[in-house]
């Protein structure tokens, strides 16, 4: 059976409630056959397998012992939690809960939703719930080291078996559609997800989206109905909320996940719960191949361009320059949640990098948030046993060189508000918090080309890529050419003519969602948030409150061509021209 639910219980395990774990529905222990009839009414994923697969055969005696733990059925799961009052048989000898083992690729991705696997019972006194491997005092026995070189020596690592264990981290709760909804989970064939079970059959159910045979393959409009069936399945079903690029994203991972399973069956080594995904997925035997993307591959825009998979200076000398500042990665020192002190440190190590990369405090930190990433991704490759590829012996050596780093935890990189006391994962994000909160300091994402701040990576690179890069998207129908791929699909409706955005109320049409809300806010819901302090007049838009403005201080910065005229803002001008031009076709 697969895990659709999780035992809650108090402080001082007195309570035990049974909840759901795609909604919030709880109930008391007694009542866990209304729970399994929600559960298979409201959720369940049908088991097809006619011949399943035995995977347990070859497996060690304590990893099997830890994968039946979690295989009771209802009557004996129940017995268990009812009748045991002296020991958990739940917990592995360590103390370790079975059922909040973390997927040693699914919590190193920073995109992930960590908020989905933090059990209820944490107190504040323990936040992170510390955890441990599955492993037994002699799991050294069974798990080699995942590297291309069998020599390597890792006995000197700085982190322990301990060390590696995924913390569970508090984090603050993510937007939710309705209470409970998950946004995104990272598929993985080594972690046990009911979701990825889901997804699964779901895919399955459209072979116009894997098989390359199948007659709608190419056809665009059967895909994108597709698409849309899988994501209200996920929703209804798995209560994951999907939009079509995540939507892409995960199903690339599923068939990343399927083709590295591939090709640890044909070492004879696919055991386990890998090997039971990888028979639901049989059907992705046609498909076509897809392999897993090199994770140290650079954007363009990215300054500082660490490469770990072979010996190169930028990336030794940045790992040196960065061991010289403990202020930004030890948090016992007395300066580590200081921002400006850490703001300080990213502007002397840039200073400090100029002979080897030109960048500035914005490059620095970008660049330390991806050896961070990489480095403890590449401790769990070196410790993992399947379905993850190994650690190259260049990043081995690299790995010595950051041991001056702490081992990933969820503490390592808090900090607080000094004005309100909220948490943050990183320092930028506290900047922008600070900016907008308390209207304090700076943005923190610098331009590396000119003093523009911005709130977001994203909207720095956007940035760069429209104002000091050259324009290489060229628009079919015209000779305009565009930065963002984005910009000239909402051009290319020009020329086409759709407007695919439709008022619910009066049916009206726009090229653009930002258009439609501006219209059903001020038109139909009469919304006008921004008022005018020098007058009674309230606005729409906040373009239109700050040309209502110019008309006050009378700033007339836009100026006729044809003539001397000057206006407030483009519309009075763009009437102006139409004047001009009747005029000379008269």
């Amino acid at each position: 059976m697969e895990v659709c639910g999780s035992v809650v219980t108090n402080s001082k395990y007195e309570l035990f409630r049974l909840k759901c774990i795609y909604c919030t529905i709880e109930s008391e222990l007694k009542d866990w056959e209304l729970f399994i009839v929600h559960v298979k009414t409201a959720h369940y994923c049908e088991e097809e397998d006619q011949n399943p697969v035995d995977t347990k055969q070859d497996l060690p005696a304590e990893i099997y012992a830890a994968d039946t733990a979690i295989t009771y059925g209802p009557d004996d799961f129940f017995e268990v939690i009812e009748n045991n009052n002296t020991e958990d048989q739940w917990l592995q000898p360590d103390g370790t809960d079975v059922q909040y083992l973390e997927d040693a690729t699914a919590w190193s991705d920073p995109t992930v939703d960590f908020c989905e696997f933090i059990p209820e019972g944490n107190s504040a006194e323990n936040p992170t719930g510390d955890t441990t491997t599955n492993m037994g005092d002699d799991s050294q026995n069974h798990i080699p080291l995942n590297t291309d070189d069998d020599e390597v020596d890792c006995s000197d690592f700085y982190m322990s078996e301990d060390d590696l264990a995924p913390p569970r981290r508090p984090g603050r709760p993510p937007r939710r559609k309705r209470p409970g909804q998950v946004f995104k989970f990272k598929v993985s064939f080594t972690r046990s997800n009911p979701r990825v079970l889901h997804l699964i059959h779901a895919y399955r159910e459209h072979p116009c989206l894997w098989n390359p045979s199948d007659e709608h393959y190419k056809d665009d409009p059967a895909r994108n109905m597709a698409y849309e069936a899988i994501m209200e399945r996920m929703d209804n079903k798995a209560n994951v909320l999907f939009n079509l690029d995540e939507l892409k994203r995960t199903l690339e991972q599923l068939h990343v996940q399927y083709t590295l399973a591939l090709e640890t069956k044909q070492k004879g080594k696919l055991v386990g719960l890998a090997a039971r995904y990888f028979a639901k997925c049989d059907y992705l035997s046609v498909a076509p191949t897809v392999t897993p993307k090199d994770a140290e591959e650079d954007d363009d825009l990215t300054v500082i361009k660490l490469n770990f998979k072979e010996e190169n200076l930028v990336t030794s000398a940045f790992i040196e320059t960065y061991a010289n500042y403990p202020g930004l990665y030890n948090n016992e020192l007395s300066d580590f949640g200081s921002v400006e002190a850490r703001a300080s440190a990213y502007r002397k190590m840039a200073k400090e990098f100029q002979p080897v990369v030109k960048c500035n405090e914005t490059d620095i930190y970008i660049a330390v948030n991806k050896l961070r990433r990489w480095l403890y991704d590449a401790m769990r490759r070196l410790k993992s046993k399947e379905l993850i590829q190994k650690c190259s012996k260049q990043e081995v050596q690299y790995l010595r060189m950051c041991s001056f780093l702490p081992a990933k935890g969820s503490e390592s990189q808090v900090l607080y508000c000094d004005y309100c006391e909220k948490r943050f994962h990183g320092d930028y994000n506290l900047r922008v918090h600070i900016f907008k909160a308390h209207q304090l300091g700076d943005l923190p994402y610098l331009c590396n080309l000119c003093p523009r701040r911005f709130d977001r990576q994203v909207d720095m690179d956007r940035h760069k890529l429209r104002s000091h890069f050259e324009r290489k998207l060229k628009c079919q129908y015209c000779e305009k050419t565009f930065a963002v791929d984005n910009d000239l699909k909402v051009h290319t409706l020009i020329h086409t003519g759709e407007r695919p955005h439709v008022c619910d109320i009066c049916g009206k049409t726009f090229r653009l969602k930002l258009l439609l809300d501006h219209h059903v806010n001020g038109v139909h819901l009469n919304i006008r948030p921004y008022s005018c302090d020098m007058c009674s007049k309230t606005f729409r838009k906040k373009f239109e409150l700050a040309n209502h403005i110019k008309g006050h201080l009378n700033i007339r910065d836009k100026k006729c061509e044809y003539c001397e005229a000057t206006f407030y803002d483009h519309s009075s001008l763009s009437r102006h021209r139409r004047s001009h031009r009747e005029g000379m076709s008269y």
